[in-house]
């Protein structure tokens, strides 16, 4: 390892406490990760992963389990919210036992588990993100062209491996790239993007956060929006038969309960991600902000709120389990 490697421990899913300065090297004076941060640091963070450990497998595996027994309840937009579930339960099982064990023991692992471990964890967050964008433009086709085929349960089937997939090649093949496992002055290893140059880590992370961040959002938000437009301007059409009145009025609560639902849904998404987003450019484009010494602790809630978007899913995917694709 060179005096000049860049170090750089951003990604979407690690411990904010693991950040090196770009300047920071194996055999400078540099802390290494977690070294140095209070004991409050680590006693939060610790309590915060276990308790994502234990709501998120709990919720997930209730909602993989009844999905799974139910032959009825396998449609495609259920399908979809058991490879949410799938994802998010990676997230619960590797992602935050693993920023535990880094906050005492750094990563005990070896490089080949760094290898095959540590790009997995973005694999999963993109697995989750890229499934619901898909819920969201597939629900949205189905309010504003409704007599259009909907998804089939094979498409579906086939739609969730290339999902995998293609979340692999641009999640967890660009981190292999820089991933390496380091030995620090404090005796323990970590396991971390290496980058050659300031211009490759600047890159990678606005690739991160236009990719897994941004557009995500923007889909969602743009589907969810028009999809209130389009459920308000039906409920604003006159009734030709007052017959009929009983049965719209039904239709219109539900539509009501729907949009209630889908700015929910938006809300949670914009508050969970883009907090996180925020803070990977800070890091990037205003160090000298993020050096402050409290600085971590917005690190933290801002990781808080990343995580936490894998616990309250079940919640969520309780809901739109409305109809065939959650329409009511």
């Amino acid at each position: 390892m060179t005096a000049n490697s860049t170090f750089h421990m951003w990604n979407l899913t690690i411990n904010a406490s693991t950040w090196f300065p770009p300047d920071a090297t194996p055999n400078a004076t540099t802390a290494p990760p977690v070294t140095g941060v209070s004991q409050v640091y680590v006693i939060l963070g610790t309590l915060f992963f276990s308790l994502i450990i234990v709501v998120g497998l709990v919720g997930n595996t209730l909602i993989v389990a009844t999905l799974s027994r139910w032959w009825e309840m396998r449609t495609p937009c259920n399908l979809l919210i058991a490879n949410i579930c799938a994802a998010d339960l990676g997230v619960c099982v590797l992602a935050a036992p693993l920023r535990i064990i880094e906050f005492y023991l750094g990563w005990p692992f070896g490089d080949a588990l760094c290898q095959i471990l540590f790009p997995l964890q973005d694999v999963f967050v993109c697995v989750s993100v890229v499934t619901q964008t898909v819920i969201a433009v597939e629900r949205h086709r189905a309010i504003a062209s409704p007599f259009k085929p909907t998804l089939s349960l094979r498409r579906v089937s086939m739609i969730v491996p290339v999902m995998w997939v293609a979340c692999y090649a641009t999640a967890g093949v660009p981190m292999l790239l820089f991933i390496k496992v380091t030995l620090f002055p404090d005796r323990l290893f970590y396991c971390f993007p290496v980058f050659s140059s300031d211009g490759y880590r600047i890159a990678y992370e606005v690739y991160l956060v236009i990719l897994f961040i941004t557009l995500p959002l923007v889909v969602q938000s743009v589907a969810y929006f028009d999809i209130i437009r389009l459920l308000r301007a039906k409920d604003e059409m006159q009734v030709p038969n007052s017959s009929m009145r009983k049965t719209i009025n039904d239709r219109v609560r539900q539509r009501k309960h729907l949009v209630r639902m889908l700015v929910v849904l938006m809300l949670a998404f914009q508050i969970c991600y883009l907090p996180r987003g925020v803070i990977m450019l800070l890091h990037e484009f205003s160090p000298e902000t993020t050096l402050k010494p409290d600085f971590m602790y917005v690190n933290l809630i801002t990781l808080a709120m990343y995580y936490i978007k894998h616990v309250i899913n079940p919640k969520k995917k309780n809901q739109k389990k409305v109809g065939k694709w959650g329409y009511g």
